[in-house]
């Protein structure tokens, strides 16, 4: 069973750092106006990436006091916050180049949450035990 959870988990960050890279590209495109569905997704991807990965802890012989844990919660929610704001005030935000800085500090997250889960240990230096 953990072995599955583990399974949908990986498949669910990798869904999540493509379908923000996806919405990097479409920002330069005429489909814009689809952002907000595509944030929606990503709203809900995140939420079952987290769940998963919180059902991975215990089993996995980690405790939620671990560093890196704490950090991947950190930056989860603050992507959450981040995607949230974003698709509340979607239709006031109108220039190109506000929508490539905010996907690519939202790629950004991912790929510091991922190098975090591979390596076992955060960069975050106030983090750090």
């Amino acid at each position: 069973m953990i072995n599955i959870i583990k399974f949908v988990h990986i498949l669910l960050a990798l869904s999540l750092l493509g379908l923000t890279s996806y919405c990097l590209i479409l920002t330069s495109s005429k489909y814009r106006t689809h952002l907000v569905f595509f944030n929606k997704n990503l709203l809900i991807i995140s939420f079952f990436a987290l769940l998963t990965g919180s059902l991975l802890v215990y089993p996995k012989h980690f405790t939620f006091h671990t560093p890196w844990i704490q950090a991947a919660y950190l930056l989860i929610i603050i992507y959450g916050i981040i995607l949230g704001i974003s698709t509340l005030f979607s239709k006031k935000i109108t220039q190109t180049w506000i929508w490539r800085c905010l996907y690519v500090i939202l790629i950004s997250i991912l790929i510091l949450i991922i190098h975090d889960a591979v390596t076992k240990h955060t960069i975050l230096c106030f983090m750090k035990p």
